[in-house]
């Protein structure tokens, strides 16, 4: 599979959890800098993703796991969140939310 189409990283995250995976990010990140600014001691954001087949399909289960632990004056404050989204596995290789072959759809309804 080396000569394959890679996913695109940035949509592939943005498709995750309808958009609110991106969003959950971005808080987590922001809350985890300040806290470690304010207090002096090491943060953590950690992203989990696990795929897992599903059927007999092009279909993939993806299980994605956000974690944080924001440093706090007198310790720590940790927040974790799991989803699922489904996706295709596309005969290029990539992964997206749509399978490649229903994109020749969106395009008809452009040029009307």
């Amino acid at each position: 599979m080396s000569n394959n189409k890679q996913t695109d990283a940035p949509q592939f995250i943005a498709d995750l959890s309808g958009g609110n995976f991106a969003q959950q990010l971005g808080i987590a990140i922001s809350e985890v800098a300040q806290g470690v600014v304010a207090n002096g001691k090491k943060g953590k954001v950690q992203v989990t993703i696990d795929v897992s087949h599903i059927g007999e399909s092009n279909q993939v289960n993806i299980s994605h796991t956000l974690a944080y632990v924001e440093p706090t004056a007198k310790g720590k404050r940790s927040e974790d969140t799991t989803s699922e989204t489904p996706m295709y596995l596309n005969n290029d290789g990539s992964v997206t939310i749509f399978a490649n072959h229903t994109k020749q759809l969106y395009e008809q309804f452009d040029k009307a």
